[in-house]
């Protein structure tokens, strides 16, 4: 027996007073209906309905179990169809774990424009320098280098892999820009920090692959500080086109060898928004993840 059933019948049956009437409202047959209440009664061990010919009214325990049921049964249901809001429309909270830099150039800007057109979703959103993060511990999306290869995740990508080696008008005009990848050795070259490993820029040519240690005046584990110093004609840069594409069309930086793809090593990938497959998508965050991409449109 399904007592969940039998009870939302039990209580149909005392409000609209009859079994054939409560039945029909329920899809039950009058005879399935009957069946369900006394196995329910059964179950019980008390009778729950009196019924005659004409009437069907609850005993005492039917009264008891009625005045208690009715309100749990009424918050279950406002429970389940909240659930399933979740579901069809953004609402709630939620969760975004996101690498700092990209974050605070792409992901916080377009916050006032999401949260206007969805003012039932409230954000939680934690920045991190950590390369590999996955949905886990309650976040809902994640921004991060790279697609996992586990088959739990979805990803959508947000930007390129392209990076760009670039400075400052001021550095040039001091220093002679790079012709080929083997002169940017010879440059003050700002690099991103991995523990004590060297800081090394892969270049590929059309004579083939060129790795390149570098060095220079400054190493850090934030790109917007690699970027800030590269603003301020410390050196030469490579970072992504999504981190310094505005700096680069206003004229604050200069692309140099802007016909050789280049990239820090193990710093190759584009950008992926991923979370954890699922049937249906919360809605919360199929908003968020299209909202994002209509503002990046990546290539």
């Amino acid at each position: 027996m399904d007592r969940l059933a039998a009870l939302r019948l039990f209580l149909c049956v005392v409000e609209r007073k009859g079994i054939s009437e409560a039945g029909r409202a329920l899809g039950f047959s009058s005879t399935a209906a009957s069946r369900a209440l006394q196995d329910l009664e059964a179950d019980l061990g008390a009778r729950l309905l009196s019924r005659t010919t004409r009437h069907v009214t609850p005993t005492e325990a039917g009264e008891a179990l009625y005045r208690r049921l009715a309100p749990l049964l009424g918050e279950l249901d406002g429970a389940l169809r909240e659930t399933r809001e979740l579901q069809d429309r953004p609402r709630g909270l939620l969760r975004v774990l996101a690498r700092r830099s990209f974050a605070l150039l792409h992901v916080v800007p377009s916050l006032p424009a999401f949260r206007a057109a969805f003012p039932e979703v409230s954000l939680d959103l934690a920045l991190t320098e950590l390369p590999d993060i996955t949905p886990a511990n309650g976040v809902d999306v994640v921004i991060r280098h790279g697609l996992p290869t586990e088959k739990s995740i979805i990803g959508h990508r947000l930007a390129s892999a392209r990076r760009i080696l670039c400075a400052s008008p001021a550095y040039l005009a001091q220093r002679p820009p790079p012709i080929c990848p083997q002169d940017v050795a010879a440059h003050d070259c700002l690099g991103y920090r991995r523990e004590a490993e060297p800081v090394v820029w892969i270049f590929d040519t059309p004579q083939g692959r060129q790795v390149l240690e570098v060095a220079g005046p400054l190493r850090a584990n934030s790109g917007e500080v690699l970027r800030q110093a590269a603003l301020d004609g410390l050196g030469l840069v490579l970072l992504p086109e999504w981190m310094v594409g505005s700096d680069l069309a206003a004229g604050r930086l200069v692309a140099c060898l802007p016909e050789v793809a280049a990239h820090p090593a193990g710093f190759d990938a584009p950008i992926y928004a991923i979370h954890a497959r699922a049937e249906p998508v919360p809605a919360k965050i199929t908003a968020f993840l299209t909202h994002l991409r209509a503002r990046l449109r990546p290539d």
